[in-house]
């Protein structure tokens, strides 16, 4: 192994020479920091460069602070960023080989799509290294090309690996002062050391008046920090949206204290909520949306809010987990269906009943594709995908006499597109959720963390309903999770409450 020479020196950001930025070393590995070293020298002659992890002292909490305010520029004024990836690996060469096609656009989408060749796969090996899972990351141009191509804008953002995985800043500029809560949401699964990150790492994508809002300070407590992010989305955006990403499903206890409706962005949990792209808009009337109406209470750690009450929920069914087969839909599917017609009284032959069309909406979170909600055939299309793929996997589980006649539906769909299909338009929507149905007869799918005879709201300033658990005798309330109620995504509640039906009554809850 031939010996590398360095010295560090001290200089001003105002009387820098020509230098290179390193991204991606890490210390502790001395291993990782040679070699990207090594790939960057230059035999004849002498160059500077800046590294992250060696130019900050990683001990010294005020050094660290004042650092990361300059990241941007740090990075800005370099001649060039060099990214360490890592060594050669899984045929990497070709990935560069295939980036370079791409940079001259002298290759079709197709083939980088196609993980069949074997540059291709290649890429695709590239895009799943652990570089990419870290959130002090610096996407470029190229790579973000060839990964939208294996990524498209259709896919689901949580389950993008690469560059892709990073929001784009001409979408950040778009949606103005959400740019924030969607740089969190995006960056939610990557890793860092220290929970300050999850927001002190992001800033350098955001404005500059967002960035003068947080101070770089690591002597701030991570509950400060968080509330803070809440707080500042809530008062610009004038939404509760933000409440939203307090996910509790599979139940995470947090260690900082937090309140319930304060989003734990340090936590990786394993479903997303009712994101933005299911175009949601509960609380919205012929006007646009409304604003949220809330105050925070005892140092921020209570937040109260003004809410349409819509029910209670009376009954839910088993929580499908987050590692799936298509069995564990299957039987969810059986369970929440008997559940259903049991709890609603509906009698065996009454296919016509609408509760049928109202379930097999909710399983899909109401996203009918376009084709089958113009030709009312969803409620017959989802009995059969379930019932035919029961038959199939589970051929001695005895079906009631109503899916035995869907098993047998012919036209709808190729049996070999079945399984694709429940995964694609109703698995992926049950994952992490249960079934419920509330006094009034509505039917939703929330949280696998909620239970009986938690609330249901729909809150000024808030895309979705949202549970809400009564907690003790002073009416105060445990945030449960955001949830589909069929009949109630649109703004219906508010065009009921404008029309003064008494069932929507707007009242204040204390969240804690």
């Amino acid at each position: 192994m031939s010996k590398l020479r360095c010295e560090i020196t001290h200089t001003s950001l105002q009387s820098l020479p020509e230098y290179t930025a390193i991204s991606g070393a890490a210390i502790p590995v001395a291993v990782s920091l040679y070699d990207a070293l090594r790939a960057v020298r230059r035999k004849k002659e002498d160059i500077f460069v800046w590294v992250d992890a060696l130019c900050i002292d990683q001990q010294n909490r005020d050094e660290r602070a004042t650092q990361v305010r300059l990241m941007g520029q740090i990075y800005s004024g370099a001649v060039s960023v060099a990214i360490w990836i890592g060594p050669e690996h899984d045929e990497s060469a070709l990935a560069l080989e295939l980036l370079h096609s791409v940079a001259e656009n002298s290759i079709d989408s197709q083939h980088i799509r196609s993980t069949r060749n074997p540059d291709s796969l290649a890429l695709l090996n590239l895009f799943k290294r652990d570089y990419w899972k870290r959130l002090w990351v610096f996407p470029w141009e190229i790579y973000l090309k060839a990964g939208e191509i294996f990524w498209d804008q259709e896919s689901d953002p949580h389950n993008r690996q690469g560059p892709t995985s990073f929001p784009d800043r001409e979408t950040l500029e778009q949606i103005g002062d959400e740019s924030l809560l969607e740089v969190m949401r995006a960056c939610r699964k990557k890793l860092s050391e220290n929970p300050r990150d999850k927001v002190f790492g992001i800033l350098g994508l955001l404005s500059d008046a967002t960035q003068r809002v947080f101070p770089v300070d690591y002597s701030q407590s991570v509950k400060t920090v968080y509330t803070d992010v809440v707080d500042h989305l809530i008062s610009t955006t004038e939404k509760l949206d933000v409440i939203r990403e307090a996910i509790h499903f599979p139940l995470h206890v947090n260690s900082t204290g937090l309140p319930s409706w304060c989003p734990d962005w340090s936590h990786i949990p394993e479903v997303p909520g009712l994101g933005r792209t299911l175009n949601f808009a509960a609380s919205s009337n012929v006007n646009g949306p409304t604003k949220a109406q809330y105050w925070f209470h005892d140092e921020r750690r209570k937040l109260e809010i003004s809410a349409i009450r819509i029910d209670t929920i009376i009954a839910t069914g088993v929580a499908v987990g987050t590692f799936c087969s298509a069995q564990d839909y299957l039987t969810a599917f059986l369970q929440w269906r008997a559940m259903l017609l049991h709890e609603l009284n509906v009698g065996e032959g009454n296919d016509t009943d609408p509760i049928h069309s109202s379930f097999c909406r909710t399983l899909c979170l109401g996203q009918v594709p376009l084709e089958w909600s113009q030709s009312g055939m969803w409620h017959g299309l989802c009995y059969h995908v379930f019932a035919a793929l029961i038959r199939e996997r589970m051929p001695r589980l005895p079906l009631d006499k109503d899916l035995e006649r869907h098993v047998s539906t012919t036209g709808l769909i190729e049996p070999k597109l079945r399984r694709t299909f429940l995964q694609d338009h109703l698995g992926n929507r049950m994952m992490g959720r249960s079934l419920c149905i509330t006094e009034g007869g509505l039917i939703g799918m929330g949280s696998g963390y909620m239970k009986a005879e938690d609330v249901v709201v729909v809150p000024f300033g808030c895309s979705t309903p949202i549970l809400l658990r009564p907690e003790g005798r002073r009416n105060e309330y445990r945030y449960v999770g955001d949830v589909y109620i069929d009949g109630y995504m649109h703004g219906e509640a508010l065009a009921q409450m404008e029309a003064r039906d008494p069932r929507r009554v707007v009242s204040k809850y204390m969240l804690c």
